[in-house]
């Protein structure tokens, strides 16, 4: 399914994680796919976040 499909297809109550997979197209809007754009950063980011 493609990101904005799970994007806009869900219950207005339901809270969603949406995760993006490597090979999509980034969420800043760059153009280039998530692995080359914010994959480290956000990887990081979540690491941080655990400890």
């Amino acid at each position: 399914m493609k990101f904005m499909d799970r994007l806009f297809n869900f219950a207005k109550n339901e809270k969603k994680i949406i995760t993006l997979g490597r090979n999509e197209i980034c969420w800043c809007g760059s153009g280039k796919k998530y692995k080359k754009c914010h994959l480290e950063a956000d990887e990081e980011k979540r690491r941080r976040k655990a400890m």
